[in-house]
């Protein structure tokens, strides 16, 4: 039988009673988003996070140079813009932007503070659930500050693990992602990947046969894996 997902499916409020979600949704307000809708932009004043209901948002930063990095790109019954509310910042650290059709569940900061004030049990629980999400934000911001290079050769080192071949001498593994879709992965513009496997090729770290990606200078691979 199908799993009908409900706030409860939310990292954020998983522990958290029934009546205790009862409690948030009502002080939040639905809110509707066109495809390709900004949903706010990196600098605005906070005043609130989300949970999406339906549709798929994606959560990025531009870089000086325009170039965007993405975050994270999120399905239905996941929560972004939460950890301002733990930080103390006043304002927006990155952009968030509806890839399609979505409706979210938008909860103003005020009234979610004010809330976890008058119920300090909740607000250990949002707390605890808050702390683990941060953890993996900071592992991802620390993934994405390396280089480019750095980003790529860790993910083919990481695929050709994950395949058994490492020990081969030619170690490989089946790309089974469309390219546009592991750029957004590694935090970079698809053009951006593209110029990095043509280096990689040029150099002859690696070569494609078809779906095939074979490793054929695996200390060079691990070199820039350190960079």
């Amino acid at each position: 039988m199908e799993h009908k997902h409900t706030l409860h499916d939310v990292p954020l409020f998983t522990k958290l009673s029934p009546n205790e979600l009862k409690l948030i949704t009502g002080i939040s307000k639905t809110k509707k988003f066109r495809k390709n809708q900004i949903i706010f932009l990196e600098g605005e004043q906070f005043s609130g996070f989300y949970v999406i209901l339906t549709g798929r948002v994606k959560v990025y930063k531009l870089k000086g140079d325009g170039e965007e990095i993405v975050l994270s790109k999120l399905e239905p019954f996941r929560s972004f813009a939460e950890s301002y509310l733990f930080s103390g910042s006043r304002f927006y650290a990155a952009c968030a932007q509806a890839i399609e059709e979505s409706t979210a569940l938008y909860i103003p900061s005020d009234e979610f503070a004010a809330l976890m004030a008058r119920n300090p049990a909740l607000a250990i629980r949002i707390s605890e659930a808050s702390a683990m999400r941060l953890m993996e934000l900071n592992r991802r911001l620390d993934v994405l500050a390396s280089s480019v290079e750095a980003r790529v050769a860790r993910y083919l080192l990481n695929e050709v693990q994950l395949n058994n071949s490492i020990r081969m001498p030619e170690p490989y593994f089946n790309l089974l992602i469309h390219k546009k879709d592991l750029a957004s992965h590694l935090g970079m513009a698809n053009e951006t990947l593209s110029r990095t496997f043509r280096r990689l090729k040029q150099d002859k770290i690696i070569r494609e046969v078809s779906k095939k990606i074979f490793v054929t200078n695996i200390r060079k691979l691990r070199e820039l894996s350190e960079e």
